[in-house]
């Protein structure tokens, strides 16, 4: 039976903060590309010929003038002490001038597009920054990204094992790296060197505060720390939905329900074994069979997702990947069917490749986001960590990012 929940029209802010959020229903499909590469974690190095773009789409052809700001941030995400002199060769609250209106799709959207750097604004600091995209008529803001700039100077290695300070070859992925600080005089490194370490771009489950378990010579250890103990999870889902009249990869049916199509994906089931598959780490991918230009060409259909498990009282289902920006919100939580033993949700979706998962929270405060309900935990699992090193010299104002690190843990297949 068609699952007929309705999209909900207002989005809260996300409860962690995140590398993408929208914050208005009509703002959809965020996206970053470092040099031109969507599967690049969104870190640019400082002084480089590198440049991040940021994309969107606004659910109308209407114009909106759109104005972008951007502030310097600490490593935790908060404002740094930072005024825009310091760190942008340039102006804040300058206008978004880059957008295409979609061709022949049924849902009407216009497509906006920002570089950094570009010839009216270009960054002097390593470190966080937050990019908010504000609607100028109401100076409402209607979408947040947030990136880095690396300077590096920090010489960094790093492994991740399923041997675990906890289990072997179980449930859990050990994270390991070291820190080689020549040429940058350290004298307290648990208090001026600030390593962070995510998982899948996740927010919530992300390391930071870590100290150091051994300083020899200009390294920095960071070994057989409980600290730096991830559950491995699985590999994400996966669908493909790039032709209207064709269903592509685990997409069971598409059909044209005026005025919008409708794609269902096949029937998940609780993982009771690993996947052995490929996937992308939770990223989605814009793609359509239809026309030249996928980004403007590419259609949205309302996506049925279900997910077959036991009824629960203490807490929810969400769905998690990039394309809800791995955010915990109302519109993303799956709803129990009584009449099919479902849990299910309908989410718009542009047309592309998309992974996927279900993630569990308790309903009790304090209590992890837990992949392992639905998707069960492997150590072999593909996952993608982020490496990122900061320092806040004595005295100094704000955290400059020296070191970072994007690596995979991958055994081989069969």
């Amino acid at each position: 039976m068609r699952n007929t929940l309705i999209l909900l029209l207002f989005l809260p802010v996300a409860l962690y903060a995140q590398f993408m959020e929208t914050r208005s229903a009509n703002v959809r499909s965020l996206q970053t590309f470092v040099n031109g590469e969507a599967d690049c974690a969104p870190v640019i190095a400082l002084g480089s010929d590198d440049e991040i773009t940021f994309v969107f789409d606004e659910l109308s052809h209407i114009y909106h003038r759109y104005i972008y700001r951007i502030t310097h941030c600490n490593s935790d995400w908060t404002p740094s002490e930072m005024f825009p002199i310091d760190y942008l060769d340039g102006f804040n609250d300058l206008t978004i001038d880059y957008w295409e209106n979609s061709e022949n799709t049924t849902q009407l959207y216009t497509r906006y597009e920002l570089t950094l750097p570009n010839d009216d604004v270009s960054l002097k600091l390593s470190g966080n920054y937050m990019l908010e995209i504000i609607d100028d008529e109401n100076d409402a803001v209607v979408a947040v990204y947030r990136f880095a700039v690396v300077e590096r100077r920090f010489f960094l290695t790093a492994g991740v094992s399923g041997n675990t300070d906890i289990d072997f070859n179980k449930t859990h992925q050990q994270v390991s790296f070291n820190v080689g600080y020549s040429g940058v005089r350290i004298n307290s490194p648990a208090a001026e060197v600030k390593p962070v370490v995510y998982q899948n771009r996740r927010f919530d489950n992300r390391i930071e505060a870590i100290v150091p378990t051994y300083v020899t010579g200009n390294e920095l250890q960071y070994v057989h720390n409980r600290k730096l103990i991830f559950d491995a999870g699985n590999e994400y889902r996966r669908f493909e939905l790039t032709d209207p009249y064709s269903p592509g990869m685990n997409v069971e049916r598409i059909t044209f329900i005026a005025p919008s199509y409708h794609a269902d994906i096949y029937e998940d089931k609780v993982a009771v074994n690993y996947r052995n598959d490929r996937d992308e780490n939770g990223r989605y991918f814009i793609n359509t069979l239809e026309g030249y230009g996928s980004s403007i060409e590419a259609d949205y259909a309302l996506v049925h997702f279900n997910l077959k498990a036991p009824y629960r009282t203490d807490g929810h289902y969400y769905l998690l990947g990039d394309a809800w920006g791995n955010s915990f919100l109302d519109s993303n939580i799956l709803e129990y069917d009584y009449s099919t033993q479902t849990y299910g949700a309908v989410q718009l979706l542009k047309f592309g490749l998309y992974n996927y998962q279900y993630v569990w929270i308790p309903t009790y405060k304090g209590e992890a986001a837990n992949v392992a309900p639905a998707e069960g935990a492997f150590y072999n699992t593909d996952n993608e960590y982020l490496l990122l090193v900061y320092y806040r010299a004595p005295g100094g104002r704000y955290d400059e990012l020296l070191g970072f690190l994007q690596m995979n843990y991958i055994i081989e297949r069969n």
